[in-house]
């Protein structure tokens, strides 16, 4: 079993430094502008399933529908949870998985109100009306904010990967099969949007980050911080 400050290094230091260096990469290269520029030019210079119904109305629309359906089911399983006594023994990390994944979102819906990027659609480049700013250029101010990071959709699907912390504590051998959960509808739900030039490959990386770091936190708050060690006082005899 991994010490606390070992589980850190692994689940936060690591990836903490990943997560950085690619930030680094997409923020002072041009890829997130290659992609969407392959898109672009597929579709023949235009966003050409930005209303297809599979990726529009099935990916986007039903799909959002359906996480929020989940997780209202999830919530109330967590208040059966009090009562039921098949539920009980699980009842912390049930109310732990139905208190994390909707902050996960509400934190990225925060991130959208308080960032000025806009989706690339809204952009110059693409047939918008905007000029391209990278996340940390300043706003001219002469038009209004862009409010596409970042990316809600893809966040739908990262506030799965708190099944990775929800498995460790109930059935530990399927943790990585959450995780697979999680990252893999984040990406489904951010590459759908990208495809329709609602955003760019960096901001699905910056909200699978905050989904992260979210579950993660409050992991460490509802069950590792119970496990640190409180150092024992000696008296020495003389």
């Amino acid at each position: 079993m991994l010490s606390n400050r070992e589980y850190l290094q692994y689940h936060l230091f690591i990836p903490g430094i990943l997560f950085t260096l690619l930030v680094v990469v997409l923020e002072f290269s041009h890829i997130d502008l290659f992609i969407a520029d392959l898109i672009y030019q597929i579709g023949g210079a235009g966003w050409t399933y930005q209303e297809n119904y599979f990726v529009s109305e099935i990916m986007h629309t039903k799909a959002k529908g359906l996480v929020k359906i989940l997780a209202v089911g999830l919530f109330v399983v967590a208040i059966g949870s009090q009562f039921v006594n098949g539920l009980k023994p699980y009842r912390k990390a049930l109310w732990y998985l139905a208190l994390v994944m909707p902050l996960s979102g509400l934190l990225v819906g925060i991130g959208k109100e308080l960032t000025h990027v806009d989706c690339p659609w809204n952009l110059l480049r693409y047939g918008g009306e905007n000029p391209y700013l990278r996340l940390f250029e300043t706003h001219p101010g002469d038009y209004p904010y862009g409010k596409c990071f970042p990316a809600a959709h893809a966040g739908a699907g990262f506030t799965f990967v708190a099944l990775y912390f929800f498995l460790s504590i109930v059935r530990p051998a399927w943790r990585w099969y959450g995780l697979a959960v999680g990252v893999v509808l984040g990406l489904a739900f951010g590459i759908t949007q990208q495809i329709r030039g609602a955003h760019f490959i960096s901001h699905d990386l910056w909200t699978a980050a905050i989904c992260w770091i979210n579950s993660l936190g409050w992991y460490w708050f509802f069950f590792l911080r119970e496990k640190v060690v409180q150092p024992v006082a000696v008296t020495v005899k003389n």
